[in-house]
C-alpha cells in the first residue's frame, strides 16, 4: 500500500512539472547588504507570531527586489531548516508560462509535495480526477483548490511561501489569487502559512494585502545598502580621494531615491569614463552631468547606441529583437547561430555550411557587451548562458511607445524577422550540405545514418526553437 501511494505521489509530481528559469538569473545581493531585514520591526513581527500572516515587500522599479527575495530564500533554508519553503518567481523574460499563475501553483504545490509526503492527500482526490480526465494539464480551478485546502493541514511545521514580481505576473486573475492567498492566512489553523510577497505597488495589493497584514517599503530601507554599494566602486575601483568620495556617495544616495538599478548604471558609466583618463574632480562632475531618471538614462544609452557603426546598430537591433519577441529566453549558442541567418527578405541567403560558418561571429560574448551596451547582460554558466536584458524596466523601455528611434520595433515586423530566421535555419540543416558525400538518399538509410544525421543536427543548437517555436512566430 505504501509503495502504490508513493507511487501515486511522484506521478502526481511529474504531472506538476513546471518552468522556472528566473531564479538563477537573479543578481547576487553586495556583500553585506540586506541584513536590516532580519531585525526590522515589521518583519520580526510577522516571523515571529505564531498565527499565518502576509509580509509584503513593496518597491519601486529597480529597487532591489527580487535580489531580496532570493537573499530571503537563501537564507531562510538555513535559518530554519525544518520548515517547508516554496518559492515562485513571476517574470516577463522567460518563458510564456512564467508570468501566468497557473505555472506559479504548479510551482509552489510541486515543491511542498516534494517537500514532504504528508501533504499528498490534499492532492488525491484531483490529481485522480484530472488523470481520469485525460487531459494534458491541470484544470487552473483544481490547483486554486489543493493550495486553498493547506489551510486546514495538521501541520505543525512552518510553510513558508515566498512570490516575487507579483507586478510581472498575468493581470488576469491576480485579484482572485491575491485573495487566495490572503485567504489562506486567514483560514489557517494548525499549519502556520507564511507569504513573503514583493512587488512593485500595483492597485490590487492597496485594499487587500495591506489591511491586516506587515508592508516593508524597499525604497525607505535600502539607503545604507545603496552607500555602501556606492564606496565599493567609488573607492577602490576609482581611487577618489575621502573628501570626494564622501561627496560623491552623498550624491548618489540622494538622487538613487531607492533605486539600485540607477546605481548600477552609474557604475558603469564611471568605470568607462575614468578608463579614457582623467581626474578626481572631473569624475565627480562627470557623475553630476548624469540623467538622475532611470527613463533619461536609458535614452542616453539608446542615444549612445545609435551613434554606433551601421553593423554594430543592425547587430544590437537583432539582439533587442530576439530578446524581446521569442517565446523563451535563448541561450548565447542559440543566439549565436540565430545572428548568422540573415533576417532580411530581399538578402541573398545561401544554403551550405561554408557560407554558414563564414557568417558565425567570432567571440560572440564580447559582441553582445558591445552591442548591447548597458543594457544586456550574460547570465548563467557554460552551455547555459543565456542573452537577457539587465532589467525588466528596460524591457518596458523598449515596449514603450516613445519618440522615434532606429531601435524601436513594433511586434509584427519582429515577428515575420524572427519567422524567417527561424524557417531559413530549417532550411539550411534540411539541405544537409556537410552530410551529402557521406549518406545515402533517404529512402537507403539505415539506423546508423539517421543516428549520424541526429548527431549532426544535435550540434545546430537553434534548431530546437526554430521547431519549437515556428508557426507561433508566424
Amino acid at each position: 500500500l505504501c509503495i502504490e501511494y508513493d507511487k501515486e505521489r511522484q506521478e502526481c509530481l511529474n504531472s506538476l512539472l513546471h518552468d522556472d528559469t528566473r531564479y538563477d538569473k537573479i543578481s547576487k545581493e553586495h556583500k553585506g547588504s540586506l541584513e536590516w531585514l532580519w531585525t526590522h520591526e515589521k518583519y520580526q513581527k510577522w516571523s515571529s507570531s505564531e498565527r499565518s500572516s502576509l509580509l509584503y515587500i513593496e518597491g519601486k522599479p529597480g529597487s532591489g527586489k527580487s535580489t531580496l527575495a532570493k537573499y530571503f530564500w537563501k537564507n531562510l533554508v538555513e535559518k530554519e531548516p525544518n520548515t517547508i519553503i516554496a518559492n515562485y518567481f513571476y517574470t516577463l523574460r522567460g518563458t510564456t508560462l512564467e508570468p501566468t499563475h497557473e505555472n506559479m501553483l504548479r510551482s509552489v504545490l510541486y515543491s511542498i509535495l516534494k517537500q514532504d509526503e504528508t501533504f499528498f492527500f490534499h492532492f488525491q482526490s484531483e490529481f485522480r480526477k484530472f488523470r481520469s480526465s485525460n487531459d494534458s494539464k491541470w484544470p487552473y480551478t483544481s490547483l486554486q483548490q489543493i493550495l486553498s485546502s493547506l489551510a486546514n493541514h495538521p501541520f505543525t511545521k512552518r510553510l513558508y511561501l515566498i512570490l516575487d514580481a507579483m507586478d510581472e505576473s498575468e493581470e488576469n486573475d491576480r485579484r482572485e489569487i491575491i485573495g487566495l492567498l490572503c485567504q489562506l492566512c486567514e483560514e489557517s489553523q494548525s499549519c502556520i502559512v507564511k507569504i513573503f510577497l514583493a512587488s512593485r505597488p500595483i492597485s490590487q495589493f492597496t485594499h487587500r494585502v495591506k489591511k491586516g497584514h506587515h508592508v516593508i517599503s524597499l525604497q525607505d530601507e535600502n539607503e545604507k545598502d545603496i552607500s555602501e554599494f556606492a564606496r565599493s566602486f567609488l573607492g577602490p575601483k576609482l581611487d577618489l580621494p575621502p573628501n570626494i568620495l564622501n561627496e560623491a556617495t552623498e550624491y548618489i544616495v540622494e538622487k538613487a531615491q531607492g533605486v539600485f538599478v540607477w546605481v548600477y548604471l552609474v557604475q558603469q558609466k564611471l568605470l568607462e569614463y575614468s578608463e579614457k583618463g582623467c581626474t578626481k574632480n572631473q569624475i565627480f562632475e562627470f557623475l553630476k552631468s548624469l540623467p538622475t531618471e532611470l527613463e533619461a538614462f536609458y535614452e542616453d544609452i539608446l542615444c549612445e547606441l545609435e551613434k554606433r557603426e551601421e553593423l554594430d546598430i543592425k547587430d544590437g537591433l537583432r539582439m533587442f529583437r530576439f530578446i524581446l519577441f521569442t517565446y523563451r529566453p535563448l541561450r548565447l549558442a542559440e543566439l549565436h547561430h540565430a545572428l548568422a541567418i540573415p533576417d532580411d527578405p530581399d538578402a541573398e541567403f545561401l544554403t551550405s555550411d561554408e557560407s554558414f560558418k563564414g557568417d558565425l561571429i567570432h567571440g560572440i560574448d564580447k559582441r553582445v557587451v558591445h552591442c548591447g551596451g548597458n543594457f544586456l547582460e550574460i547570465k548563467g554558466f557554460d552551455e547555459d548562458r543565456s542573452v537577457q536584458f539587465m532589467h525588466h524596466t528596460v524591457r518596458e523601455f523598449f515596449l514603450r511607445p516613445t519618440a522615434k528611434s532606429r531601435f524601436r520595433m513594433n511586434d509584427g515586423d519582429s515577428h515575420i524577422r524572427i519567422t524567417i530566421t527561424c524557417f531559413r535555419y530549417l532550411m539550411l540543416w534540411a539541405a544537409n550540405t556537410s552530410l551529402e558525400k557521406g549518406l545515402p538518399t533517404v529512402d537507403n538509410w539505415t539506423p546508423k545514418h539517421f543516428e549520424a544525421y541526429a548527431e549532426y543536427l544535435n550540434k545546430r543548437p537553434f534548431i530546437n526553437y526554430a521547431l519549437s517555436h515556428l508557426t507561433q512566430h508566424i
